[in-house]
């Protein structure tokens, strides 16, 4: 196996985090809160590192990264192929993919990050649910021109995200559906799939026989007519975080019994509200959810996905 020197190696442990742009504040303020550990050293658009003061009295996996993994050492990239000549994968900030291979869950995965023209970041991570799916968590999906919106791309990435596929005709309910990105996502994947949005939808939703559409606010819907048929449930209101669990917990009480899984995203609407991030996951918890995962996905902007089942 390959082996790389240590003699440039940080004595303390260092962390590197990945988030969207835009989300770097709410990164830092939650890893003070939930994370004392680690004490910020450095960050530029879109990735931050920290150090470990003292060890881990939790696992490690803050809600606002996409991808994080343990820092080993940085240079050119001349100087750190030199040093290891193994599989690594290599990427950008930018997204762009320049080295990639498979590797399984369990592994432990080198990766070297171009975080400019001349420093760049050689790192590991171990791959499972609390990394990313594919390199520095960039998205793989593409966005079709006729998709109503890019909620299209939320459904793919969550999917990716949480290794979840959904069954041909199995029966989604959509909270938020207007006007039809995430409903298109799933009615391509050959879902069943109802709309709870008062917002029209787009033809290419509204006209597919697969699709009925209520027309309404969830405040206004009638949950006892979902009975026990719907197995996924979508969530993806313009509300602050606790008026959206607030009007789901009715839903999930009715569909229970059938439900394999919930996608719930919620929205950043204040940077206070990231303090609160742990109540909103005890939340959903006390709803009879298992909550499997919470995380911003590459396609997110001032929000972040719970994925409980």
């Amino acid at each position: 196996m390959s082996q790389i020197q240590n003699d440039n190696a940080p004595a303390a442990n260092f962390y590197y985090f990945l988030c969207n742009p835009g989300s770097e504040k709410f990164l830092k303020e939650e890893i003070r809160l939930i994370y004392p550990e680690l004490v910020f050293a450095y960050s530029t658009e879109g990735f931050l590192t920290f150090k470990e003061t003292r060890p881990l009295g939790k696992t490690l996996r803050p809600v606002f990264c996409r991808h994080f993994g343990k820092f080993l050492r940085r240079g050119t990239y001349e100087e750190l192929r030199s040093a290891w000549v193994g599989k690594a994968l290599f990427y950008s900030l930018e997204g762009e993919i320049f080295e990639t291979y498979e590797y399984k869950t369990g592994d432990w995965v080198k990766e070297i990050i171009k975080v400019s023209e001349t420093q760049f970041y050689f790192g590991e991570f171990r791959a499972g649910i609390l990394t990313a799916p594919s390199p520095g968590g960039f998205s793989t999906a593409v966005l079709p021109e006729e998709s109503p919106s890019r909620a299209y791309l939320k459904v793919i990435d969550g999917l990716n995200y949480m290794g979840v596929k959904l069954p041909e005709n199995d029966y989604a309910l959509e909270i938020g559906s207007s006007p039809g990105g995430a409903t298109y996502a799933l009615l391509n994947m050959g879902l069943r799939v109802e709309g709870i949005d008062p917002g029209l939808m787009d033809p290419i939703c509204s006209n597919n026989p697969k699709f009925k559409h209520h027309r309404q606010s969830i405040q206004d819907f009638h949950v006892s007519s979902l009975k026990d048929h719907v197995q996924w449930l979508y969530v993806d209101m313009n509300l602050a975080p606790e008026a959206t669990l607030r009007e789901i917990e009715k839903v999930v009480e009715a569909v229970r019994p059938s439900l394999k899984g919930a996608f719930i995203t919620l929205k950043m609407t204040k940077f206070e509200l990231v303090s609160r991030v742990p109540m909103y996951l005890n939340l959903v918890g006390k709803m009879g959810l298992n909550v499997v995962m919470a995380t911003q996905l590459p396609s997110h902007k001032q929000e972040f996905l719970i994925y409980a089942e």
